[in-house]
């Protein structure tokens, strides 16, 4: 059962394969053995018929998906520097730079991957590589087209940025369209649905590989506030992914890779990815205005262990940016090792740890009034310790942009 027979022809010969490109020099990765048939013709056309009719109807969707989806994935790079050699594993030069990262195709003009991607590239270094998917089968390796990067704006809360796509290294016509991947929604995912992902590990551009999504609504702490609402999946990420699309079944970017849970810096089956609808929301202001503006309050909290080792329900203030709301309201931060004030709730909802803080301010915009509810330890006229409890209206003013 599930297997096919051939029909009868030449024998084949095994032949030992090495040195396809593995996406850095020197690497083993490629080593693979092969099966070529001698002569070739009707007799291979029809084994392949053959395999591809035992194929299952899973296999034949992912495929499907990968086919559909490659022209817009992309591969996102750092331009050559002086000395450095354009070479392949062969030794033969493709003159591709190398590969930071992932990306897919917004729209017609932009890019979208992570900004820890892009970070600490020079805006003159940036380059993205796209793939010509119709070529590849009758040649050494697939036509590369490289093309400048312009980083448009980014978001490093949710680790988002935005990339416009600029004319060929070359100054030649590009021949390889832009085309922009569908986007699904990450709102009503399911535990157990199957996901791929697609991107460039280790180098290895346009490589795929399926999962399931293995848990929904994880937090992930990769800066100064979480990301909430992060899509958990077992589908292989490794480096070199971050920034490419996480696809369900139909090929709909429903995520986009970001991180992975390891202990030895490759997959352990624990990779996340960052939700397309907070993606969505970030990259449609990042092209409006270059950067994404949130409700900003102006308070630093202690570490939530802190509050914890106290026995504080609640967080500790550890600092308050000057000018900013919470110092024009009086919040009151950590003054030579004494306690401040203490964020109880927020909007009446109870505050437990910062991470509740950033859930509840996600919902707000600039110019919105929040409720702030704070204990303050005082000490009375007679010597007596008390704590008083505040309630503050604070106008949220707006976070600064990146590098502002």
């Amino acid at each position: 059962a599930g297997e096919a027979s051939s029909p009868p022809g030449p024998p084949a010969r095994k032949v030992t394969a090495l040195g396809a490109r593995a996406g850095h020099e020197g690497s083993d990765l490629a080593r693979r053995d092969v099966v070529v048939a001698a002569p070739l013709g009707g007799w291979l056309l029809a084994a392949g018929e053959a395999r591809a009719a035992v194929r299952s109807a899973e296999e034949r969707t992912a495929a499907q998906v990968f086919k559909d989806v490659t022209p817009g994935v992309v591969s996102v790079a750092r331009g050559f520097r002086k000395g450095e050699r354009r070479m392949r594993q062969n030794g033969d030069g493709d003159g591709l730079p190398p590969s930071l990262g992932s990306g897919f195709v917004w729209d017609t003009t932009h890019v979208v991957t992570n900004y820890h991607v892009v970070r600490e590239i020079s805006p003159q270094d940036l380059e993205i590589i796209f793939l010509d998917p119709n070529s590849g089968r009758d040649e050494d390796l697939p036509r590369r087209e490289v093309r400048k990067g312009e980083l448009v704006g980014a978001d490093p809360a949710t680790d988002t940025a935005v990339l416009r796509v600029g004319d060929l290294i070359n100054g030649e016509q590009p021949l390889i369209g832009m085309k922009p991947l569908p986007r699904g929604e990450s709102r009503g995912l399911e535990v157990g649905q199957t996901v791929y992902a697609i991107g460039n590990p280790f180098g290895l551009d346009h490589s795929m590989s399926r999962g399931i999504i293995s848990g929904i609504a994880r937090t992930l702490d990769i800066g100064e506030r979480p990301i909430r609402g992060c899509i958990q999946t077992d589908a292989s990420i490794n480096p070199g992914n971050s920034g490419g699309p996480l696809l369900d079944a139909a090929g709909r970017v429903i995520g986009v890779n970001t991180a992975i849970l390891t202990a030895t810096g490759t997959s352990a089956g624990v990779g996340l990815a960052i939700p397309v609808d907070t993606v969505k929301r970030n990259v449609e202001l990042i092209l409006k205005q270059g950067f994404v503006s949130r409700g900003f309050l102006g308070i630093t909290f202690a570490p939530d262990a802190v509050s914890e080792s106290l026995q504080i329900q609640g967080v500790v203030v550890f600092g308050v940016v000057p000018n900013s709301p919470a110092q024009k309201a009086g919040v009151r931060p950590m003054l030579n090792g004494t306690i401040g004030d203490v964020i109880t709730s927020l909007d009446t909802k109870p505050i437990r740890a910062g991470a509740d803080i950033f859930r509840l301010l996600d919902k707000h915009v600039p110019g919105d009034t929040v409720v702030l509810g704070l204990k303050r330890a005082r000490r009375e006229a007679d010597g007596a310790a008390s704590v008083e409890d505040l309630m503050m209206n604070i106008t949220l003013s707006s976070s600064s942009p990146p590098g502002r």
